[in-house]
């Protein structure tokens, strides 16, 4: 039995990165990862117990961070949205490719991850804003609405800033001030 190799491993979670990435979990195989890493996929066994421990290591460190954001809400009353956007963000720009692939192209274990950040964008929308509102509006469905077009805007943000962080941050900013500064404006 060979000893595994700190470099050899990097290899294989970087591949896999890439190929969890590209084609996403399910069609992701095993097969592409070991060729990408050069490597045979039976050298991958001696790493890994299978696709989805390789999967469970790489999205590790952010549903870490995603699962410390919503402990906060268990715990001390749900964050305001900037903290929720801070967060998300810095756990984007930490583990971008993780981060992606958790969002986009989950393990059937993971695919309520984004539904607990819409949840968690819910409730933050449904103390702040739904009060505002003409009483008409304050709808609970309203405020899913938003979680789903704010965390998605996010998404986009973070596919498209071509990498320029102090850009993000801004757009991020900018994106938040924009969708609340109008809300604010018009049910005042």
């Amino acid at each position: 039995m060979q000893v595994p190799k700190p470099k050899v491993r990097k290899k294989i979670l970087d591949s896999a990165i890439d190929e969890f990435l590209v084609v996403g979990y399910r069609r992701a195989s095993m097969r592409n990862i070991a060729q990408q890493a050069g490597i045979t996929v039976g050298y991958i066994y001696a790493y890994f117990s299978g696709k989805a421990d390789l999967y469970e290591t790489i999205v590790a460190p952010v549903m870490e961070s995603i699962n410390s954001l919503i402990q906060i809400e268990a715990s001390e009353g749900t964050p305001s949205l900037e903290t929720i956007a801070d967060t998300v963000t810095a756990v984007f720009l930490e583990n971008k490719k993780q981060f992606l692939i958790l969002m986009h192209n989950s393990a059937p274990k993971y695919t309520n991850v984004r539904g607990q950040l819409i949840d968690l964008i819910r409730e933050r929308l449904i103390i702040d804003l739904l009060p505002k509102l003409p009483p008409r509006a304050q709808d609970s469905l309203l405020a899913e609405g938003l979680a789903v077009a704010i965390l998605e805007g996010l998404l986009n943000i973070f596919h498209r800033y071509g990498g320029d962080e102090p850009r993000l941050r801004i757009l991020v900013d900018e994106f938040l001030k924009i969708i609340f500064n109008d809300i604010d404006t018009r049910f005042k």
